[in-house]
């Protein structure tokens, strides 16, 4: 068998270890560069409904990551000194579209204007793509999730264009801004108001059809326009943590609040929680109805999937967990040395850094000079240093003849197969696996839950 087949082989039978990223373009679309990213739009995503949407990030997901059952997995007879696997638990960030020029809505509603000057939809209509008069992408995006309208302006952000999504056609007319370009721009979810901030600063707001009358004027740079999920606040985020609220129907001043912490660089909001981040990426979660500050926990509880854009792309911030997979050629394989007057173990690791020991309690300590290190061999795993014993690595479980191994370093598991010659089936820890604090052969490992989040 070709190495080629063999790592096919391994790769769908024991793990399922999928290549990671948006689907590759064809041919023809990979060849033509539009702005300043590729354009990829997925067959998926071209179904224009929500509940495509979250059928496509789930896909991403299963494509990106590992399942944590699938570790468990053994691979083919004889192909287990021909790979083991680093897996490390992080936040599922998928990217569902790039070339994005602006967006607008959340997973339950969603428009992107792409370089293309295409407007793409996913929401409960089937309307799913609208272009912009000229051409070009939209330079600024208004939607609201379930929302029967959307708003769009040209390139040159001086005119607001509606269009229908329930006929999927441009309503004639448009929205002229004064003091034009538009900075931001806000839909509500019912399609009847839209919010504006000009470049005056001045924040704009009225029916979607007009006209849009001055409300006031920010004081701060704007970070953030947008509608609560009841449509009846317009809600308008200043770099320095200002928020100020407006009511929709009635155009009175719900006044304001102020979120400590600031400035500000980024905001962006889901539910009733404003999300502002710091220049060096810190985060302050503040929630509109309790009018505080809450943790990253709560916030997350209480709106799970953030939507926001990244380097051109559109990212989904699941808010759940997901094990991502690294494959490493060979069999591991580690360099012990002990130093009998130092009374240390030096570890050349499966991550190819030295680390070392101490013999006395087992624990890692900083790098230490000696001058009599002496090349140590294991036996079933452990290894002797003097009088005591020492296991760098644990027995996970043991499916049929194979062995499956497991060790933590730094933020990731190493994990690998090996021959047991015996048959048995042994789990003492499901769905566990090993962190060792010492590498005293009789100090036990903390056995941690591989912990993974279903997207909702």
């Amino acid at each position: 068998m070709s190495f080629k087949k063999f790592k096919a082989a391994y790769i769908f039978l024991a793990l399922l270890v999928l290549t990671t990223g948006v689907p590759a373009q064809s041919n023809a679309a990979a060849k033509e560069r539009v702005g300043q990213a590729y354009i990829n739009v997925p067959s998926q995503l071209r179904k224009g409904t929500s509940k495509s949407l979250k059928s496509y990030v789930s896909q991403l997901l299963n494509k990106k990551y590992v399942s944590a059952r699938k570790l468990y997995d053994p691979p083919f007879m004889g192909l287990e000194d021909k790979l083991f696997i680093s897996v490390k638990r992080e936040k599922a960030l998928p990217i569902i579209a790039g070339g994005v020029a602006s967006y607008a809505g959340n997973e339950e509603g969603l428009a992107a204007a792409l370089y293309d000057g295409t407007v793409r939809i996913w929401s409960s209509f089937q309307c799913r793509k609208v272009s912009l008069p000229g051409g070009g992408g939209a330079l600024q995006t208004g939607y609201g999730p379930g929302s029967p309208k959307l708003a769009a302006t040209g390139r040159s952000g001086s005119e607001i264009y509606v269009f229908d999504l329930e006929q999927c056609f441009r309503i004639p007319g448009e929205l002229p801004v004064e003091h034009g370009p538009v900075k931001m721009m806000a839909l509500s979810r019912t399609g009847e108001w839209l919010g504006v901030i000009d470049s005056f600063n001045a924040l704009l707001c009225g029916p979607v059809s007009g006209p849009l009358q001055e409300i006031s004027i920010l004081e701060g740079t704007p970070l953030y326009l947008g509608y609560t999920p009841g449509q009846g606040v317009l809600v308008a985020v200043e770099a320095s943590g200002r928020i100020i609220k407006q009511g929709t129907k009635n155009q009175v001043s719900m006044g304001h609040d102020e979120v400590p912490g600031g400035p500000f660089v980024n905001a962006r909001m889901a539910g009733y929680v404003v999300c502002l981040t710091r220049d060096n990426g810190s985060e302050v979660y503040w929630d509109l109805r309790k009018r505080a500050t809450v943790k990253k926990s709560e916030a997350l509880k209480l709106q799970p999937a953030w939507i926001y854009e990244q380097n051109g792309g559109l990212v989904y911030s699941t808010g759940v967990d997901r094990w991502k997979i690294t494959e490493h050629l060979g069999r591991p394989m580690f360099i012990v040395s002990y130093s009998a007057t130092q009374k240390l173990l030096r570890v050349r690791d499966l991550d190819r850094k030295t680390r070392y020991y101490s013999t006395l309690d087992g624990k890692e300590i900083t790098e230490s000079e000696a001058d009599d290190w002496k090349l140590i061999s294991p036996s079933k795993g452990v290894y002797k240093a003097g009088k005591k014993l020492f296991r760098l690595y644990d027995l996970v479980c043991q499916q049929g003849t194979m062995l499956l191994y497991g060790r933590y370093i730094k933020d990731r598991f190493y994990l690998w197969w090996e021959e047991a010659g015996t048959t048995a089936h042994l789990m003492l820890h499901p769905m566990e696996l090993p962190i060792r604090e010492s590498v005293l052969a009789d100090s036990p490992a903390l056995w941690v839950p591989l912990i993974e989040d279903e997207l909702k």
